[in-house]
Order: structure tokens, then C-alpha cells, then sequence
């Protein structure tokens, strides 16, 4: 990360002002994911460009310090790239989610990105076993592609991360997973922990994360060992997936609740921001709402972990551990 932006996390900390955001920039997608009903909807909204590169600008004035460009599938926006190159000129660390690894290899994308500042390209990766994984997302030969991909990510500055979901087929051998996506050349593994949504813009669900929560619990203190190896460069902390099988065991026994809605929120492609993507709850529209809009009560109603692992960090002294233990652990959070 560009000391620039570095500088400008700790500045927004400093003053109670960091926040992480996801902005969905479209709901069409190549992936026909199990577990997520995004692609079915239509009609296909691709945002405004001018009114995005607005909208980053406003993220950046609330303090926003990270942004994940996601979807639908972000890279098939004609101006994704302008977007990236937005967020860099404001400071922001940035990463672009990706589900149909045959984007990154066409039209010198990946060189685009690069060139744009991108931080950190997250691609969706579900299970070691070529087969699986194609099924899983209707891509057929998705991991020839994407192993194309990482080959010609190498030649670059650019970062790249597993993003690796935790269900059915692989709650039991994560390690199999990780040895995987290591050796095809990810340089970090992100795991999201299965969750269920009747969100408007963000339905998620399926029989492939119908996991009992005795199983989620397995596969999460399975996790914790393999994050404690170092071998994987998994992001993940460990005290946050304790907290998750705290709130999986009872949720009132969770220690640290989550600040969706306020130190991080989701954009969805109407502009209308949300606490995350699964409560149907609307704080506003970015176009015009105020900073101050963004002050909605801890919450404990999901297990979704990138708001929940970024939630961490803002609980004043019971969330030392946290970044005592993001600075020995894994670099690359952010």
C-alpha cells in the first residue's frame, strides 16, 4: 500500500473517523452461484459513472480509508478501472472482487488495474477440486482461468486473495483449500463465514451453506489452527473467529458486536447505503445524505464476516488484542 494511504488510515483513526466500505457498482454477474440469487435479478443497473466517482468522493470526505469494489461481478462495469483510480487519488486502499477469473485476462485488465492503484484483487475461490469449483459457480474450466490469471497477476504489483466461503463441501478439509490456493500462487486467503439473506438487493442462501452451526464451529476452529501456522496467509483473525463461534454457540455471549452502519456500510448500485448487505434497513442515499447519518447502534443479528472482522477494530480497549494481534499476524488486512 502506497504510504499515502497508510497515512490516511491512521489520520482517519486518529480522529474517530475510519470507515470500510463496499460498493456494489452492478448486479450482473457470469457466476450463477448455489448460494447467491444476485445474478437472477433484472433488470441489470450499471451505475452512472460520473455519480460514482461522486459517490467515492463523498466516501472518501466520511473517512472512509478501505473500499471493496464488488457486485454482482464489478469487472464487468465498463469503468471500473476509473473507479480504482478514484479511490487511489483520494487515498483510499482498494480492492476489486472478482467471481469469473476470465475478466482479469482480457483487454489487459490486469495491467489496467495495476495502473489504476488497485491494492488487492479477491477472487472467489470455493474448493481445491477443479470440478467442484466449476459447478459451484457455472464457470466451466474456472480454475484453468484462473490460474491464468494469477500467472500473469505475478508479473504485476498487484496483490491477490483467495476469498474462500466456508460450506458444505469444504467445512471439513479448509486445508486442503488453503495448500491449494497457495500453490497456485494467491498470495493471501480471506474465509467468509456462511450467513443466509433476504436482503432486496443482496439475497444469499442455498443448500450449499445450509451447514448446521455445529459444523460452522468445526470448520472455524479448523481455521484458527491454520491462521496460527503462518503458512497460508490467512487474513482472517483469530479472535474474531472466536467471537463468531461465541455468537454461533449464543448470540448473547458474543464479546464484540458489529458497527455496520457506521464505521463500515455497504453502497448498493442505487447509491442507497445500508448497514451491510443483509439488513434491509437504508441509512440513506450517498448523493445526499450527511456524515453524521452514519450513526446507527451496534448490532448482532448476522455472522457476516467482512463487517464483523472490520468491526473489530472499534471497541476502544477491549479491541487492543484485536490490533495487537492484526500487527504480529498476517500483513495485508489492509
Amino acid at each position: 500500500m502506497a504510504h499515502g494511504k497508510k497515512r490516511n488510515i491512521t489520520k482517519n483513526y486518529l480522529r474517530g473517523r475510519l470507515r470500510f466500505t463496499e460498493f456494489a457498482i452492478t448486479n450482473a454477474c457470469i457466476a450463477k452461484c448455489s448460494f447467491c440469487d444476485i445474478w437472477k435479478q433484472q433488470p441489470k443497473v450499471f451505475v452512472d459513472k460520473e455519480k460514482a466517482l461522486t459517490v467515492i468522493n463523498r466516501l472518501a470526505d466520511f473517512g472512509v480509508s478501505h473500499l471493496t469494489i464488488t457486485g454482482g461481478e464489478p469487472l464487468l462495469h465498463p469503468n471500473v478501472v476509473d473507479f480504482v483510480e478514484r479511490a487511489t487519488k483520494r487515498k483510499m486502499n482498494n480492492a476489486v472482487l472478482n467471481a469469473a477469473p476470465q475478466l482479469l485476462t482480457r483487454n489487459d485488465m490486469l495491467k489496467r488495474l495495476e495502473g489504476a492503484g488497485c491494492d488487492l484483487l479477491s477472487i472467489s475461490f470455493d474448493s481445491g477440486d477443479p470440478v467442484t469449483m466449476a459447478e459451484s459457480r457455472k464457470i466451466p474450466n474456472i480454475m484453468d482461468e484462473m490460474a491464468k490469471a494469477l500467472e500473469m497477476a505475478k508479473k504485476t504489483t498487484l496483490k491477490t486473495m483467495a476469498s474462500v466461503l466456508i460450506w458444505n463441501d469444504n467445512y471439513d478439509k479448509l486445508e486442503e483449500v488453503c495448500i491449494r490456493a497457495k500453490n497456485m500462487g494467491f498470495d493471501f486467503i480471506s474465509l467468509n463465514y456462511p450467513t443466509f439473506s433476504k436482503s432486496e438487493v443482496y439475497p444469499l442462501g442455498g443448500e450449499g451453506i445450509s451447514l448446521s452451526r455445529e459444523k460452522v464451529i468445526h470448520g472455524l476452529k479448523d481455521a484458527i489452527r491454520l491462521q496460527k501456522t503462518g503458512k497460508y496467509g490467512i487474513i482472517n483473525m483469530p479472535v474474531s473467529m472466536r467471537n463468531i463461534i461465541h455468537y454461533l454457540k449464543d448470540p448473547a455471549t458474543a464479546k464484540y458486536a458489529c458497527h455496520g452502519g457506521r464505521h463500515v456500510f455497504f453502497v448498493d448500485w442505487f447509491f442507497d447505503v445500508r448497514p451491510c448487505m443483509q439488513l434491509p434497513h437504508v441509512l440513506g442515499n450517498i448523493l445526499t445524505m450527511e456524515e453524521k447519518d452514519l450513526m446507527r447502534p451496534p448490532c448482532n443479528e448476522c455472522n457476516m464476516s467482512w463487517y464483523r472482522d472490520f468491526s473489530m477494530f472499534f471497541h476502544g480497549f477491549k479491541g487492543i488484542p484485536v490490533w495487537l494481534e492484526s500487527l504480529s499476524g498476517t500483513k495485508g488486512l489492509l
